[in-house]
This record gives structure tokens, sequence and C-alpha cells, in this order.
């Protein structure tokens, strides 16, 4: 009698299971076309698809799946929870997937056909413009990443969560795996969760979040090349301009950030690998209460934590604009009303500047001539005593080339010009601050000859 019932319990589970699971994939067949292998379940919860083949409608070809693993609780409190005449209804209390496998191939015309796909299906950017990886905030089209040397996309993902209605605590995990590209890894603690259920999670606090985000040093080396190229700069250039962009867009999102994340920012981008993100707030927060931390206080109150490549970020100062908050609410209709504010584009290139006015030029390349016709080219370090210090590289390492203020006739310095509208006023020349100028000098260092 035993074995008799285990084996009709076990056939009922995987009856369910795959009844729900070819229901889904009916749904699903006006946008795509999904088949799968073979189903594998167990009393104890498990359920493992194999050979999952997804393709969009319209594209001829999609995505592999190896397997998914999905791992609940026990086969009776499953169907407790999902059978209402047997029980409660709603999630289950715990709950892990697993996806192994997932392969796009891109290799030949593929990936234009699954750019075309993307962008038919509204896969854009929010100011209309198709994916480019060249530009902050956006994505990379399956084209680009064919130039990259990509035939096939390979990857694996896994996320959970695991609720305890004693301590009401929720503890939440994500981790994706695009193979020679980045890995990103999130985990999240919540206090005071009364319930699974969305319209119960006004009171919910953060406990803790971590966020450990790995771009690839070879892949990142490889990106910045093909868009230094397709920009007609330099490498080191174009991290330059990688970097103000990154600058620009959150300043623009009302974040200002200090001298400390400044820094660090500018040091992943210039050499890619692991960014650290930690929240742990020395008492929970809630996320409505976000809105109203002293914003002077927002790092201190959130027990922010920052590291690039296991380097502990200690100045974590920043500044949020006036009439923005920590938490936006984003409405639809003013999205498709605001008008955008017309793209403002900039060029690097060496402008005359007094001689008197060179302390406001501080590590810019400058190109100084000075009486006996000598011209002198570097990164300009103090101006200072009537005296002018300017940083040169030569061949086998560098030094300090010191000119007296007096003997000076001519001087230029390399500033970034904002460039115009047709019909409208000449460039205006702006001085670098202190920061954007040390990235650029930085960078640009390595590439000066002396003399």
């Amino acid at each position: 009698m035993p074995i008799i019932f285990w084996a009709i319990a076990h056939w009922g589970f995987y009856y369910y299971v795959k009844t729900k699971l070819d229901e889904a994939v009916l749904q699903a067949a006006p946008q795509a076309d999904i088949r799968y292998s073979e189903l594998e379940t167990s009393l104890s919860g498990k359920i493992t698809v194999r050979g999952i083949h997804i393709v969009p409608v319209g594209t001829g070809q999609g995505i592999s799946i190896q397997s998914v693993h999905v791992q609940g609780p026990d086969a009776l409190s499953y169907l407790m929870r999902h059978i209402p005449q047997l029980g409660d209804s709603g999630p289950p209390d715990k709950i892990n997937v697993v996806v192994k496998g997932v392969e796009v191939d891109i290799s030949g015309n593929r990936a234009g056909k699954l750019d075309r796909f993307s962008e038919s299906a509204g896969y854009r950017k929010v100011d209309g413009k198709p994916r480019d990886i060249c530009e902050v905030g956006s994505g990379a089209s399956f084209t680009q990443l064919q130039e990259l040397g990509f035939d096939r996309l390979q990857g694996e993902m896994k996320m959970g969560y695991q609720y305890f209605p004693g301590s009401r605590k929720l503890y939440m995990d994500f981790d994706m795996d695009v193979k020679g590209m980045q890995q990103l890894s999130l985990s999240m603690t919540l206090d005071n969760v009364p319930a699974l259920d969305p319209q119960k999670m006004l009171g919910v606090l953060l406990s803790n979040l971590k966020l450990e985000y790995v771009y690839s040093s070879r892949f990142g080396q490889k990106v910045v090349e093909y868009c230094a190229q397709k920009r007609g700069v330099t490498p080191d250039d174009f991290k330059l301009l990688m970097a103000d962009d990154t600058l620009r867009q959150l300043e623009k999102n009302g974040l200002v950030l200090g001298f400390g994340l400044k820094h660090a920012l500018k040091s992943f981008l210039n050499n890619w690998g692991t960014l650290l993100v930690e929240l742990s707030p020395p008492r929970p927060v809630g996320f409505f209460e976000l809105a109203q931390l002293p914003k002077d206080q927002v790092a201190e109150k959130l027990g922010l934590q920052l590291a690039v490549n296991d380097a502990l970020v200690t100045d974590l100062s920043f500044r949020i604009l006036e009439g923005m908050s920590l938490i936006r609410r984003n409405n639809v209709a003013d999205r498709k009303t605001r008008k955008l504010p017309p793209k403002v584009e900039y060029v690097w290139e060496y402008r005359k500047v007094p001689v008197g006015q060179l302390s406001a030029y501080l590590d810019h390349l400058v190109v100084i001539r000075d009486r006996d016709g000598v011209v002198h080219k570097g990164i300009l370090s103090e101006v200072s005593n009537g005296r002018i210090s300017i940083l040169k590289r030569i061949s086998g390492g560098k030094f300090t080339a010191h000119l007296v203020r007096s003997n000076v006739v001519s001087a230029q310095a390399r500033v970034r010009v904002k460039v115009e509208q047709p019909k409208s006023a000449p460039p205006q020349t702006v001085p670098e601050k202190a920061d954007a100028g040390n990235a650029q000098a930085a960078a640009e260092q390595g590439q000066q000859a002396g003399g």
C-alpha cells in the first residue's frame, strides 16, 4: 500500500505540473514557440525541465536552455498553495530557480535579425534610440556583440527567496552570469514583512542590500577599443568621454558625486573589474522613509559601503540637487509629453589662454612656449610663486619641468568645447573642473612626448 500511494502521489504531482506547464506554453504561443524535451518531478518539490527552445514569432531562431530547476516546498504543500479547495493560496514561503546553459546564436545574419526583432518589439531607450554599447545607459545590440567577436551568447541565472512568517523576514537573492562579459549578484534582506502580498508591503523595512557587479576587464578593453575607433578618438580619450557622460547623466537625474565617488567611478571605467555596493543601515529603514532622510545624512543612515576592485572608497560624499528625491515617481503620461532636451556634444581641442590665468587649468594638458622659442608640452601640475611646473613624459619615465613665469610668452590649454548648433554663437571655452581635469590628465599622460 505505501508503494501504491507513493506512485499515485508522484504521478498526480507530475500530471499537475505538466498540465500547468503546457497551459503556459499554449498561452505564450501568439508571441513565441516554446518547446521542451523532458519534465521531471519529485515529491520533495523539485521540478526540472530540460531541452527548452524558445523561438519568438517572426525570428526563425531563438534561445536554447539546457535546463530549468525549480525547488519549492514538498508536493503536498505546493498543491495546498495552488489548489484553493485544499487550503491556503498564494506563493510558497521558499522557492529557488536555477537556469543553466542559456545560449543565443548570433552568428551570420542572425545578429541583424535579432536586432530588427528587438526594435519591432519596442526594446529601445526612452528617447527612442536603438541600443548602442558606446552610449552610457544603453545596452549592446546583437550586431555590435558580433563585431566584438561573439558568435553566441551564453549564460546562467539563479534566483530565490525565503520567507519566515514568525520573524517577518524575507531573504531574496539573484545571480546572473553572461559568460565572458559580466556577472551580477544581488542579495536583500527585508524586515517587517507581514505576508508575501504586494498590497501589504507598505511598512516593509530594508535591513541589508548587497550588490556585486563584475565587468570582465578583457571585454571592457574590447568595448573601449571598438567605441574609440567608431568615434575616431583614442581609447584613453573615449574613457574620459565615457566618464564625463556618466557624470552628466547622474547630475541630470539629480545626483552630484563628491571627489571620492568620482574617483571610484573613473577608476572602475578605466580598469573594469569588481564593483561592490552594500547598504547596512544601523536601523532598518522604510523605502518611503528614504525620501525624508536629510540629504547630508543619506550615506550614514543607509550604512553605505563601496569598494572598487577590493579597494574601499572612504570618501562617500555626494549631493542631491534641490527638488530631487531618492524615490522618483515616474508618471507615464508625463514621460510621453515631456520634451527631451537637445543633445549636447563636446570636443577636446587646444585654446590659447592668458599666461596669468594658467592656474585655472591645473591638471590639463598644456603647450607653453618660452622666450627662447622652446615648446614645453605636458600636464600642468603647479602654478605658484612665479613658477610653472609641467609634468612631462620621456622614454623610460617622466619628469617635472619648472619654468619661470616671466620667461613664458604664450600658453595653450586642452579644454572641452561645446559644439554649438548651426547659426549659433561661437563655442565658449570653459576650463574643466579640477576632478574632470584629473581624469583627463591621468588618461592622456601616457600618450604625450616630452620636449
